[in-house]
């Protein structure tokens, strides 16, 4: 082969395509329909170049240039499409639908041990008055007074703004600590946080059941208190899959099953939070709202744990089961 008679001849698509590569990097919709017809075009004549070259040239610096240009024209053309920003969305929540419900036995230990925290410092504060000092951490006392009082100042829009600020700010910090404490802890210090916020829950139920407040503090916490334990509980469900992979990781390395449980612990944990950032604005400007009746509040929260029961258990269920059935030949 006369290789600069090879060059000279074919050097003008080379640089074409290099071009439309350039044009064509961030998306190939970059490109009309007659640029990308060009492309494609160029792309098969430039591959027909360097099987040329492999085979009757031993430059190995045009081998090289004609093998990386052929390799990011197929990238370009092959790359799998970007997903919208809709898409995005819709793919996160049908993995956490997915997650929930293949981690449910996570989820359901979760629960558990949150409702065994708040039954058992219900019940022992009237057995043992002085656990009190215990089971209250100091910076609720403060708190725990201000519910005894059975009512609720009003906010304004910018205050209940605010508010709404702060809860978004603190609530999902709570359930990243209950999450992210596994890896380190083999889910004690996930098992910690889980029973501790429902021991103080428990807590304040006894407190406000010696001031007949308990129909009020249930009646309060109800409507954002369905997203924000629930996100809670999801975190803590993250925390317990990590911790199971480290307490039992199989045949594989503690590193490897943490590092495989971790796919289903990220999502978890994130959809918790996601939990927590829905219960912000509930908890600004409607919860806590002394104009709102406590029934309407009532109402307002069973219609959230129907929605997001069924939610969770039936969303795209049809469509999973029939992906992983096995098919009969």
């Amino acid at each position: 082969m006369n290789e600069s008679s090879f060059v000279d001849r074919r050097e003008v698509d080379w640089r074409n395509l290099t071009r439309f590569c350039d044009m064509a990097e961030g998306s190939p919709s970059n490109l009309n329909a007659k640029e990308f017809h060009e492309f494609v075009r160029l792309y098969r004549r430039v591959s027909t170049d360097l099987a040329t070259a492999r085979t009757q040239s031993i430059n190995v610096q045009l081998i090289d240039f004609l093998n990386d240009l052929v390799a990011r024209a197929y990238g370009i053309l092959y790359r799998t499409p970007r997903n919208s920003f809709g898409q995005g969305v819709a793919l996160s929540i049908l993995t956490a639908a997915r997650t929930i419900r293949k981690c449910r036995w996570f989820l359901l230990l979760s629960l558990v041990i949150f409702v065994s925290g708040g039954v058992f410092s219900y019940f022992v504060m009237d057995v043992v008055p002085t656990t009190r000092d215990i089971l209250v951490p100091p910076q609720e006392r403060d708190q725990f007074k201000s519910w005894q009082k059975g009512n609720f100042e009003g906010r304004t829009p910018a205050e209940s703004t605010m508010m709404t600020g702060v809860y978004a700010t603190n609530n999902p910090r709570v359930a990243i600590i209950s999450g992210a404490s596994a890896a380190g802890t083999f889910g004690v210090g996930t098992l910690f946080f889980e029973w501790q916020n429902g021991a103080i829950m428990g807590s304040l139920a006894h407190e406000l059941r010696d001031y007949g407040k308990l129909d009020f503090l249930f009646s309060s916490i109800a409507p954002h208190g369905v997203p924000e334990i629930s996100g809670l509980i999801i975190s803590g469900a993250a925390g317990f899959v990590m911790g199971w992979a480290l307490i039992n990781p199989g045949r594989r390395r503690r590193a490897d099953a943490l590092k495989a449980a971790g796919k289903d612990a990220i999502v978890l944990l994130s959809t918790g939070v996601c939990m927590m950032f829905i219960a912000a604005p509930i908890e600004g400007f409607f919860s806590f709202n002394p104009s709102v009746p406590g029934a309407l509040k009532v109402t307002v929260a069973a219609t959230e744990v129907c929605a997001w029961a069924a939610f969770w258990i039936f969303y795209d269920r049809e469509d999973s089961e029939l992906a992983e059935s096995p098919v009969m030949a």
